[in-house]
């Protein structure tokens, strides 16, 4: 898809109007089975629109091939990716037997330790969910916080209950392992902020429900 996409982009004239990147903008989502959402396309289009208009003043903008064929490879390979890590996982193969007695970490080290692109996926998967709420938490902590000397740590309390309500659902996105994680916590005040716990109670017996026929397919 990228090599189809940069050839169509270096068979454009560097010279075009800007209806002609909104088309192709459009071109590439419906190619990309459409991971981009209309809202992202229509602020993209916009994006262009306005650096475009503050450079030039007549009703065709100069673009060089090269960017836009870049900025097409950038957006196909980004879209590509979340793809993927969005695509449902392969439950064919586990580590060990289902029971109540096979469970063993070496056997466990030994099935993911070949199997690195299944761990990539999850590390990314991972880090992409939870990339924000740990900035957030981080932005608040070392720069409002430590890097301003504010000793009482003012603007990471204030947030308590905002990223506690955060930490509900990203427990929830991150799945069995996490939910459990904030369910221990949940009665843990003495290592989590009170308004953290309080929120992650949630997690004892109101976690969101799905389907019967999804869990019976995993199991």
């Amino acid at each position: 898809v990228i090599t189809a996409l940069t050839e169509a982009a270096s068979s454009l004239s560097s010279n075009f109007p800007l209806e002609e990147i909104e088309n192709l903008i459009r071109s590439a989502s419906l190619l990309l089975n459409s991971n981009f959402s209309t809202e992202a396309v229509n602020q993209l289009i916009q994006s262009v629109s306005v650096y475009a208009a503050a450079f030039t003043t007549g009703s065709e903008v100069q673009l060089d091939n090269t960017v836009l064929s870049e900025l097409i490879g950038a957006l196909t390979a980004g879209a590509t990716l979340r793809s993927w890590l969005d695509s449902a996982d392969d439950f064919s193969e586990a580590p060990f037997e289902p029971g109540t007695n096979t469970y063993s970490p070496k056997a466990s080290e030994e099935f993911y330790a070949t199997r690195p692109i299944l761990v990539a996926k999850r590390i990314l998967r991972l880090g992409l969910l939870s990339g924000g709420f740990n900035a957030g938490v981080l932005f608040d902590w070392l720069v409002l916080g430590r890097l301003l000397k504010d000793d009482e740590y003012t603007a990471l309390k204030k947030a308590e209950p905002k990223r506690a309500k955060e930490a509900l659902i990203l427990c929830e996105n991150l799945g069995p392992t996490f939910i459990k994680l904030g369910q221990a916590l949940s009665i843990r005040e003495d290592i989590v902020p009170a308004a953290y716990a309080i929120e992650l109670r949630q997690l004892q017996d109101a976690v969101s429900p799905f389907d019967s026929e999804e869990a019976y397919e995993i199991l």
